[in-house]
């Protein structure tokens, strides 16, 4: 990585363009620990305080994860889609968008990663999405009543099915829609363990779909699997 001495006018700022776009660029990893406060201080010639106010605001935006005590420091995290998430939640909160809005756009995203998977998936990827419905198999006898359950069975399905399509840029903003619907599916929506199980057997009609390279049923099917997941009308 190639840091330098942050522009005088603008230390702050400067500090944290450059951390973002060294790891953009691949030249920091997932993983990676950042050098150590002291060595930043000197390569961006700041104080400690600025340095750590521009630390504050890359593990604000997911960038990186701040750990104390011996060995802590600054690492960098895997790409996901947690501030996707908090920023569709905050638009629900605010009335800027609508539960129908986000479900509406779910359910397309889920039909598009469907479709990818089901035209890109070869017999490689036969194993992986048997193992996938045998842990959501074990998933629901262990945890069916928990509300959280099908969420975290969609999830599981669609991150599979994003990697056999290809595109990981489907998978993150689905990954954050999901979660996204998730905070408030919890809270208000009734899931017995019969519509559980329900929701279940639609993913696996999912995944034959996409294994049998069915992109017309995998796509109606996804897409009606996410539209039911949140019945509510006036949302």
């Amino acid at each position: 990585m190639g840091f330098t001495r942050a522009k005088q006018n603008r230390i702050f700022q400067d500090i944290v363009q450059q951390i973002q776009q060294a790891i953009v660029r691949g030249e920091l990893v997932a993983e990676e620990k950042l050098p150590p406060e002291r060595e930043l201080c000197t390569i961006f010639s700041t104080s400690r305080g600025t340095l750590r106010e521009a630390l504050r605001i890359l593990e604000q935006k997911k960038l990186i994860s701040i750990k104390l005590g011996a060995g802590g420091g600054a690492i960098v995290r895997e790409a996901n889609s947690e501030l996707i998430a908090e920023n569709l939640f905050l638009l629900l909160e605010n009335g800027r968008v609508t539960r129908r809005h986000l479900v509406a756009l779910t359910a397309e995203l889920a039909a598009q990663v469907a479709t990818l998977a089901a035209t890109m998936a070869g017999k490689k990827d036969v194993g992986p999405l048997k193992q996938l419905v045998a842990t959501l198999t074990n998933l629901l006898e262990e945890q069916n009543g928990n509300r959280e359950l099908p969420v975290s069975m969609d999830s599981l399905l669609f991150a599979e099915l994003a990697g056999i399509g290809a595109n990981p840029l489907y998978g993150f903003l689905l990954q954050a829609a999901l979660a996204t619907i998730g905070k408030f599916t919890g809270k208000d929506t009734e899931m017995n363990n019969a519509r559980q199980t329900r929701h279940y057997q639609q993913i696996r009609m999912i995944v034959y779909a996409v294994a049998r390279n069915d992109r017309q049923q995998a796509h109606q099917l996804a897409q009606k699997h996410i539209l039911e997941l949140t019945p509510s009308p006036h949302a």
